[in-house]
């Protein structure tokens, strides 16, 4: 979800309602031998048909955009019996290097079932509603409640395409917007947008297929670059005097971390920390699979991960912060300092004559070695982090499309 608020908390970056990453949920369903894991994964709900002879749906909307030159082409065949579905995910696409796979969500029951529990509605009905009305948890998005870990949705196999029939893939533009191709060997094929706005996640996506994917994106979508503007705007009226290079968003989510051979999910501070005035978190759990290497990557409570060899880095430092923060502070790069800024309100004792806003910690430049725009994970669209690389060896992510957006420009300047 994309957006803003007032003071330090503009430009919000919230992904606590998003379904677990696909290509996590993928990964538990290879089975075969010699599969290995998914390339890369993607939810697609809602498709339309570039096909003669079929209503030709508004693509803009779509997840998935199937065409040919004629009905039961091999796209058409394959995606004919899936209608498209709201409020998913419902659909999940998968390709590794033996197929691309299409699963569907599990329904509990046959038939019969499904007719009991037409049958015993009616009773029921009064005992859910008043569970939901006892229910006081936050629900986020359309499965993720407050203090439960985030779980994956229950799929089954619909249908495959296996590689024999995949002519290649290939990035293409449909309607000026920018899909990752999937062309079929009779010249049909399928056209995956996937929540990608940018071209660089059409590539990255490529790379992916290919087995190269590039690390550092360029510019983002249009609807990043307005809030990019926006954070740098009043990054720079907070911090007067200061030439505002990158400018985080107030990103709500937990801190995982790495610390030597300890796995931190959710990472909780090792060091003193100030006293704040903020109200408990109320976020769903990190999922299980965030305890596996790697599975940080697709967990939407996961808004910052830290690695470093000992606690005493400057990754951990800031991680430890951000922690104790909620997801309230936020990281600004200027041509003096990274600075871990907070709304001075929120401090239970803040200094004498303090500005709108308080520095937790401020790193010296020369002890940042780079800071670089990253895609990441095999899940579609492709996650946008901003990398902070220490000269002790360190490393910081966030999990933040408007300060990756920053740091691209950095790059490209």
């Amino acid at each position: 979800m994309r957006a803003s608020s007032s003071v330090v908390r503009a430009d919000l970056t919230e992904f606590l309602a998003e379904p677990l990453g696909p290509a996590t949920v993928a990964r538990s369903l290879m089975d075969r031998p010699g599969e290995g894991g998914p390339v890369w994964a993607a939810y697609a709900d809602t498709h339309a048909f570039d096909i003669p002879g079929l209503d030709h749906a508004d693509d803009s909307s779509a997840d998935l955009v199937v065409w040919g030159k004629a009905l039961d082409c091999l796209a058409h065949r394959y995606v004919r019996m899936v209608s498209s579905w709201t409020g998913g995910p419902h659909r999940l696409y998968v390709l590794t290097r033996q197929r691309l796979a299409l699963y569907t969500r599990a329904e509990p029951g046959g038939l019969l079932a499904k007719a009991a529990r037409v049958r015993d509605g009616i009773v029921q009905l009064g005992k859910d509603l008043a569970e939901r009305v006892a229910d006081r948890r936050k629900l986020w998005g359309s499965g993720n409640y407050e203090g439960e870990p985030v779980t994956p949705p229950r799929m089954e196999p619909l249908a495959e395409i296996r590689r024999g029939q995949i002519a290649g893939f290939e990035v293409a533009e449909r309607a000026a917007a920018p899909v990752l191709r999937l062309r079929l060997v009779d010249g049909s094929g399928l056209d995956f947008l996937v929540g990608m706005t940018d071209r660089d996640e059409c590539e990255y996506a490529l790379g992916l297929t290919n087995g190269a994917p590039p690390l550092r994106p360029g510019a983002r979508g249009d609807w990043v670059a307005t809030l990019a503007r926006e954070a740098l705007d009043q990054a720079a009226a907070l911090l007067p005097g200061e030439e505002v290079l990158v400018a985080g968003t107030a990103n709500t989510g937990y801190v995982g971390a790495q610390v030597g051979r300890e796995l931190r999910v959710p990472h909780t501070p090792l060091g003193r920390m100030p006293a704040l005035d903020l109200p408990s978190a109320r976020w769903p759990l990190p999922a299980v699979s965030s305890q596996g290497p790697d599975g940080w990557l697709d967990d939407p409570t996961i808004a910052y991960w830290a690695q470093a060899d000992r606690a005493d880095r400057d990754a951990v430092a800031l991680a430890d912060l951000l922690a104790h923060t909620s997801g309230a502070a936020r990281l600004v790069l200027t041509r003096d300092r990274l600075a871990l800024v907070v709304a001075t309100a929120l401090l239970a004792a803040p200094p004498d004559a303090a500005g709108p806003v308080t520095s937790l910690l401020d790193v010296a430049p020369a002890r940042v070695r780079g800071v670089t725009a990253e895609l990441a994970g095999r899940s579609l669209p492709p996650k946008p982090w901003l990398r902070v690389d220490f000269t002790d060896g360190s490393t910081l992510r966030l999990r933040d499309p408007v300060a990756a957006r920053h740091a691209a420009v950095l790059v490209g300047a």
